[in-house]
């Protein structure tokens, strides 16, 4: 039965079911006789030219894993195979992509769940010639040759025989076109979770006589303002960069640990390895469908990206011109809105084709239309939302990027171009790192914000020109701060970054005097900032029982998975105090519940979230009650520190628990010892029985935790009663890998936690879930001889050139 594209959000449903990945027929490594294997071998000998005047042509070679290493001698054969790869991976889901970026959804599938406000959002995008922009003729061989490559594997699969039978026969799947493809690169993600309330802005209708005007509530505004600003921050990412002076081999080291949706089948990494001999070699991750990698390390550099705390979206509030709600009124005079109307084609219920239309609103000052209920659009005011656009220039950087030869060069790269909206953590061969949040910020100076903040400061007055962003001489685009006044560190040490601000880069350096719309200083850091922090420190300086020494890649790696709890680490004696001395205590209801069997349990707990680890789901569910079961990065607010924060001591406090602080802790642990036994879950279980995902009918246990309990780890599973914690449900370590320069080059390993393949079907569907599961991670070579030695399966894809 032909199965729907994924619904936005839809976590991967498991299958039964294995088969080997396919590969091309006419490239297919022979596999009858002795003979026809020494010929295949010898045929693809990298000796043997790539290069067609005719054709695209590239060599995948396969490591563990399913890691494709894609060898090709120009850009566009380097994109067919990139996208082939991919294709045979993972066809669904780029075939998913292609449908919505192109504003399709309605049309193939109708316009229910959300396909239809989908296709308006992505149309105006395409309407503003999206994708349709000129690139430089190596990118444009790069993205035609990535449309030639999926364009190929569909005709020699067939739709009908397509391995992942979630999308076999479906309709919907199609070729592409090189602008499809460049959607996908384009797309910005940021944007994206604005689509629901973009969509939604609408004009009031007349006001009637007897009811009183619209009024907006300024705190929940102001609350909605920041649930929308604190989404993405979600998903978050720890990274570190290891200098000559802290590194075994005295040379650079990087530590990639992103933070990505496990159920988010467009904001899936993908790991590879590209070679153009002469132009590029890179090894790393991007996210699916984009034709290059987006971080990872080179010959010289090795960097990654982590969320950063710069507020890059704006909203304004508009006064609309009395009797007409689609002019606003700007330095005094009567502004009419920008109108864009798309048009759409929709299957309706009958099975018919027909047009549909939407219009959106926008601002001269370029800030979109948004409303809920929250945002409404009345008649005498409407909110706008404004964030820079970096358009083409990560791209039009991408080569220089990749050739960097010291973090310094990368740095160059970036401040001419600041196209990156997180921050950038890299280190290089000759064992410089540098820190930076350099990337596309709105210039709004400290004193503007004051001056202009209206709506419990969650907006800006949007009539007034000195409430518009400012520029600067040396920035890459008007109305965004320039290098010069953003935070940078080069160190020969460390720096590191775990979704705070720029503040603690390096505790011995601390970055200050940089504008509010950037990040707080001196203020307390999150858990996972202060974990990532202790257990560096704790390393190089002798700290918690350690030797102090210089750090090897195996250390790093040991670091990644050490599932410290470091909330538990901050007030776990604290509670069992307390629990021992008030062993009986109240829920809500008044129902006594005994302690006792709790406080020892957390008593021997190791303070870890491993597998082994007993107790560790009790002090979670304790935080999760105390937190009121709400996100949070911190200690429950209910928990008053014995040893308060200390800008001086940043990393240690605050910690502890005062005595002001018995009746929050005793509540909190009462309703998680209720909670816990009322779905017949013992309080002394190990974790790994109660988390993990299932997998083709495999349960899969899984170690780390939540972002309330400060593990670097970060694993995200929502209590589900009985079942425990059964499925990652976001933001959770995705793509890890650890590198270090050496003398004879790069050493990298790494894992992706979710496997390389969401096809139930294939055999990386879930062999490095197992793997991470176990500490195992994949040795991913990087020189040739390396990969020609490790390659399991190795091949040749070509087609003809579309240029």
């Amino acid at each position: 039965m032909t199965q729907q594209p994924f619904a936005k959000g839809e976590v991967d449903r498991e299958m039964r079911g294995a088969q080997p990945p396919r590969r091309s027929a006419a490239t297919r490594p022979a596999l009858v006789g002795a003979l026809l294997g020494a010929l295949a071998a010898l045929s693809l000998s990298c000796s043997t030219p790539l290069r067609s005047a005719d054709e695209y042509r590239a060599r995948i070679r396969r490591t563990q894993g399913g890691i494709p290493h894609i060898l090709a001698d120009d850009l566009g054969s380097l994109g067919f195979g990139t996208l082939y790869a991919m294709a045979e991976d993972n066809v669904c889901i780029l075939a998913d992509q292609y449908l919505s970026f192109g504003a399709q959804r309605s049309r193939a599938l109708g316009p229910e769940a959300g396909n239809l406000e989908s296709d308006f959002f992505y149309q105006l995008l395409i309407d503003r010639g999206q994708g349709a922009e000129p690139l430089p003729r190596e990118l444009e061989q790069l993205f035609r040759g990535a449309a030639a490559g999926y364009n190929d594997f569909l005709r020699e699969s067939g739709t009908a025989k397509l391995s992942d039978a979630r999308c076999r026969g479906a309709s919907w799947i199609r070729e592409v076109t090189p602008v499809d493809v460049k959607r996908v690169s384009r797309a910005d993600y940021a944007l994206a979770y604005m689509l629901p309330i973009v969509v939604a802005a609408a004009p009031p209708a007349a006001v009637s006589s007897e009811l009183p005007p619209a009024r907006v509530d300024p705190r929940r505004f102001a609350a909605a303002v920041e649930s929308y600003l604190e989404v993405p921050k979600r998903g978050g990412s720890n990274g570190i960069a290891i200098g000559r002076d802290a590194s075994a081999t005295g040379s650079g080291m990087l530590l990639a640990n992103p933070h990505m949706p496990w159920n988010e089948p467009f904001q899936r990494f993908y790991p590879m390895h590209q070679t153009v001999p002469g132009k590029l070699d890179a090894l790393g991750a991007t996210l699916i469908g984009r034709p290059r990698v987006g971080f990872g390390h080179t010959a010289d550099v090795a960097w990654t990206s982590t969320v950063s705390t710069a507020k890059r979206v704006a909203f304004y509030q508009l006064e609309l011109v009395p009797g007409d709600p689609t002019s606003y009124r700007f330095d005094g005079a009567a502004r009419p809105m920008r109108r864009e109307t798309v048009t759409v084609e929709v299957r309706n219920a009958e099975g018919e084709i027909e047009e549909r239309s939407h219009t959106f609103y926008s601002t001269h000052f370029g800030a979109l239309l948004v409303a809920n209920e929250h945002f409404a659009w009345t008649h005498e005011h409407a909110v706008a939302v404004r964030m820079p656009d970096a358009g083409w220039r990560g791209e039009l950087s991408a080569l220089a990027q990749l050739q960097a030869k010291s973090v310094r060069e990368l740095k160059a790269i970036h401040d001419r171009h600041q196209f990156l909206t997180v921050n950038l953590i890299a280190a290089d061969r000759g064992g410089e790192v540098l820190y930076g949040d350099l990337g596309p910020v709105p210039h709004i100076s400290d004193e503007q914000a004051a001056a202009c903040a209206v709506m419990h400061g969650a907006a800006y007055d949007g009539s007034r020109s000195e409430c518009q962003w400012g520029s600067d001489p040396d920035a890459a685009a008007p109305g965004i701060f320039g290098p010069a006044r953003l935070p940078f560190l080069f160190r020969s040490d460390f720096v590191t970054n775990s979704n705070d601000s720029y503040w603690l880069a390096n505790p011995a350096q601390p970055l200050t005097g940089f504008a509010q719309i950037l990040g707080s200083e001196k203020r307390p850091r999150t858990l996972r900032t202060r974990s990532g922090l202790q257990m560096l420190l704790g390393h190089l300086q002798g700290r918690a029982g350690e030797n102090g020494s210089k750090l090897s890649l195996e250390d790093l790696q040991r670091l990644a998975l050490a599932n410290e709890n470091f909330a538990g680490q901050l007030i776990r004696d604290d509670v069992v105090a307390l629990c021992r001395a008030h062993p009986r205590a109240e829920l809500e209801d008044g129902t006594a519940v005994s302690l006792a069997a709790a406080c020892e349990v957390l008593a021997g707990w190791d303070l870890h979230a491993n597998l082994d680890s007993r107790g560790a789901h009790l002090f979670r569910q304790f935080l999760a009650e105390a937190h009121q079961q709400q996100f949070s990065r911190t200690l429950p607010a209910s928990f008053v520190p014995a040893v308060p924060f200390d800008a001086a001591d940043p990393v240690a406090t605050p910690r502890g628990l005062d005595t002001a602080s018995q009746r929050a802790v005793l509540t909190s642990l009462a309703n998680a010892v209720h909670r816990l036994e009322e779905a017949d879950i013992a309080l002394d279980a190990r974790l790994g029985k109660l988390q993990g995902v299932t997998r083709n009918g495999e349960w899969i246990p899984l170690h780390g935790g939540p972002e309330i309990e400060g593990l670097f780890n970060k694993i995200e599973a929502r209590f589900q009663g009985a079942a425990g914690y059964p499925d990652v449900t976001r933001w959770s370590s995705s793509w890890i890998l650890a590198v270090e320069f050496t003398e004879s080059g790069p050493r990298a390993r790494g894992i992706l936690t979710y496997s390389l393949s969401a096809n139930p079907d294939s055999p990386h569907y879930a062999d490095q879930t197992r793997m991470f599961s176990r500490k195992e991670w994949l040795d991913l070579p990087f020189h040739e001889a390396d990969v020609e030695a490790a390659a399991l399966h190795d091949y040749r894809v070509s087609g003809p050139r579309s240029e």
